[in-house]
Formats: structure tokens, C-alpha cells, sequence
């Protein structure tokens, strides 16, 4: 009976129960912000010993607001759709330790900055919205970092970033066209393997 009660009050307020429990896309990244840098802080001296448990931290808290294979379907375009289910998981699985790992990295330089979530302009635009926020760093102008989101599974994810009007998919997208073109789909995949190989070092 409660149940059914807290139901029908919902509805009398014009949402639903999973609308209710969805968490709103600004307080995802302000609170995985905070969270990281929170954490970068408490962990510097041990990251300055082991590099890698950068890469833990930012597995443990950034990654489960990252939707990785909407990402990776954006980069590849066509070439998604013409690879093979094993090429897509693992093209996918790579490009995402590639993407942790250099955001990680740009993490680590704004440890001991401010990030402040901007005002939205208006409300989202179905299960879409781009989250505007802003890094300033001690000197220089101030880093403008945005995020693409959208609504799925009753949790907003990002599926992409733009630092100063520059966005990773596009920017990794032509990159990848040609790759693929110019060599294939499973050397681009040995390619991005390697490349994570060396950045682990």
C-alpha cells in the first residue's frame, strides 16, 4: 500500500519513481569532480611513488560516468558498423584505458585547482545536456571543460568532453578514419595496445 501510495504522490508532482531517482547531470560531474581531486589530494605522495594507482582512482570513481562504447561507436563512424563484434570489444576496451590514462594525466595537473560546475541556461534537452564547467588555474586564462551527456539505464553518462572547444571524439575520430583506412581495423586495435603499453611505463 505505501508503495502505491508513494507512486501516486509522484505522479501528482509530474514525475515518475525512476525520473525521482535519476541523479541530475550537473551533480554527477560536480560530485565525481570533487571526488576525484578530493582524492588526487589525499593520494599525491603515494601516486608520485606508483604512478599506476592513478589509473585505480580514476577507474573507481570517473569511470562508471563514462558510457566508453557510445564513445567508441561515435569515433569509429561506419567502421563500427562494418567490424566484427570481437573488434568492436576490443577496440572499445582500448580506447578506454587510452581515454582513462590521458584523462587521468590531465587530472593530475589541475589536482590543486578549482573546478566549478557553470549555471545551466536552460533544462535538458530530453536525455541529452552538456555540463559547462570551469578550471582556474592559478595563472592564465581559465580552462574551459564541457560535458556531453545523455540518459540511459536511468543514469546520465558522458559521451564526450570538449576542452576549450577542442572535443575528444571529433579530434580522435579523424585519427581513427584514416587509420583504418589506411591499415585496417586490427592494427588500429594493435596500434592503440601498444600505445597503452607505453603510456603504462
Amino acid at each position: 500500500k505505501r508503495a502505491i501510495t508513494t507512486c501516486l504522490l509522484l505522479l501528482a508532482l509530474g514525475g515518475n519513481p525512476i525520473q525521482a531517482a535519476v541523479t541530475p547531470p550537473q551533480d554527477v560531474v560536480q560530485d565525481t569532480s570533487t571526488r576525484m581531486l578530493d582524492a588526487l589530494r589525499k593520494n599525491r605522495a603515494m601516486i608520485d611513488r606508483e604512478p599506476g594507482r592513478l589509473y585505480d582512482l580514476v577507474d573507481q570513481i570517473v569511470l562508471p560516468n563514462f558510457d566508453f562504447e557510445l564513445m567508441s561507436r561515435w569515433v569509429l563512424g561506419r567502421a563500427w558498423q562494418q567490424a566484427t563484434p570481437e573488434q568492436r570489444r576490443q577496440f572499445t576496451e582500448e580506447f578506454r584505458v587510452l581515454l582513462v590514462r590521458t584523462y587521468a594525466k590531465a587530472l593530475l595537473e589541475y589536482s590543486n585547482e578549482a573546478i566549478r560546475v557553470l549555471p545551466q541556461s536552460g533544462a535538458a534537452d530530453g536525455d541529452e545536456v552538456t555540463i559547462k564547467t570551469e578550471v582556474r588555474p592559478k595563472t592564465g586564462q581559465p580552462v574551459q571543460i564541457n560535458y556531453s551527456m545523455h540518459l540511459g539505464n536511468d543514469a546520465w553518462k558522458v559521451y564526450d568532453v570538449t576542452v576549450d572547444g577542442v572535443s575528444l571524439v571529433t579530434n580522435y575520430r579523424g585519427t581513427f578514419a584514416t587509420q583504418i583506412r589506411d591499415k585496417g581495423m586490427d592494427a588500429v586495435i594493435a596500434d592503440l595496445r601498444q600505445r597503452n603499453a607505453r603510456i603504462a611505463r
